[in-house]
């Protein structure tokens, strides 16, 4: 479901903006959600405590009690910066702007909905059980061999032919790709590496899968980028991944199937009605 940009719902960085009250109005008068306690007022704007102990986590990953004297000066003059430059911004009336209002808003929707989905996901835990089985699900993937092979890649079959000829005749496949291989691999004979089925072009793992190891294949091998003349140098059966090694990728996409899955329970409950033209000024 990418069209509610669940990724961009995860992924979203918190902004670190400095809030203000109001000028020469009392911090305590105006419920902000912010707390009392302030530690600086600036033009008579307070800056208040939380914003100070969050930017800290932001901007320097550290709890503020964790930072030295030079960090904590450090922070708040950032703070200072960011307020006076709001304040500008207020006085010159940029606020006014409806695109600034816009993604003023945007910014409001996006950080309010990251906590939804977080709440969403403490409330429903993902269970071991739960990993277990997209883990086992997945194994299959990771089934079959891997090959560890070299290629030469020319433009034309008759170039490929030509190789293979001199292949029979006893020439040096290294020698042949380094001389021959338009590719980038043919400065280092040619060499592919390791790979299994998944991670190489279909033509070529076609190929080596009916190939012997210490062979080369006797007919051009073709693909979208031209001919292929490959060397099959060894195979061996694919270990799959640990799930500890897994882990984290599988508890992510746990994470965004549950999260789909409580948004369409949202959208199936919503009555949502399109007016006009969105791009409309």
């Amino acid at each position: 479901m990418t069209s509610f940009g669940f990724k961009k719902i995860l992924g979203f960085a918190l902004l670190a903006a400095a809030a203000s009250c109001t000028k020469n109005q009392p911090a305590a008068e105006v419920d902000t959600g912010l707390g009392p306690t302030t530690v600086a007022t600036i033009n008579g704007t307070s800056l208040s405590e939380s914003v100070f102990r969050y930017y800290s986590l932001t901007a320097r990953q550290k709890n503020a009690e964790d930072l030295t004297a030079e960090e904590r000066g450090a922070v708040l003059e950032d703070l200072i910066g960011i307020t006076l430059l709001s304040d500008v911004a207020k006085k010159d009336g940029l606020l006014d702007s409806r695109t600034v209002a816009a993604q003023m808003e945007l910014n409001r929707l996006q950080v309010t909905a990251r906590l939804a989905a977080t709440d969403f996901l403490q409330k429903n835990p993902i269970t071991d059980d739960e990993i277990q089985k997209i883990y086992d699900q997945n194994l299959p993937r990771f089934s079959g061999n891997e090959y560890k092979a070299r290629h030469i890649l020319v433009a034309s079959e008759t170039e490929a032919n030509a190789i293979i000829e001199q292949l029979r005749k006893g020439k040096s496949f290294v020698a042949l790709a380094q001389e021959h291989a338009s590719g980038p691999t043919g400065p280092n004979g040619g060499d592919l590496g390791w790979f299994s089925a998944d991670s190489m072009i279909p033509p070529i793992v076609g190929a080596v899968s009916a190939m012997a190891a210490g062979t080369y294949s006797l007919r051009p091998v073709k693909s979208d980028a031209g001919y292929h003349v490959l060397f099959l140098e060894e195979t061996r059966p694919r270990v799959p991944p640990t799930l500890d090694s897994m882990h984290d990728e599988i508890v992510s996409a746990i994470q965004r199937n549950k999260l789909e899955g409580y948004m369409k329970t949202l959208r199936d409950g919503a009555t949502v009605t399109a007016i006009g033209d969105s791009a409309s000024k």
